[in-house]
């Protein structure tokens, strides 16, 4: 998905408001990381792939080179 600049802020505000009421800075610090973490965690990642392939084929009737090419994407989320 996307990232959701609007829930990070969201997020933030929920972790200082939070830890303000708890009285500590570790509160504030877990919520924050969790918030960007859940942020970063949520993007998706679009690469392009190009391939070559080469080689010699083998068959009942003879064998030849061997040879082709493609393109394509991927996607992906980052762990």
């Amino acid at each position: 998905m996307p990232l959701l600049k609007k829930t990070l802020e969201t997020n933030i505000k929920a972790a200082f408001k939070i830890g303000s009421a708890s009285g500590t800075e570790e509160k504030v610090a877990e919520l924050l990381a969790t918030a960007i973490h859940t942020y970063v965690s949520a993007a998706d990642v679009t690469t392009s792939v190009t391939t070559v392939t080469t080689g010699t084929g083998v068959c009942s009737t003879g064998g030849g080179p061997v040879t082709g090419s493609g393109t394509g994407s991927g996607k992906g989320a980052l762990s």
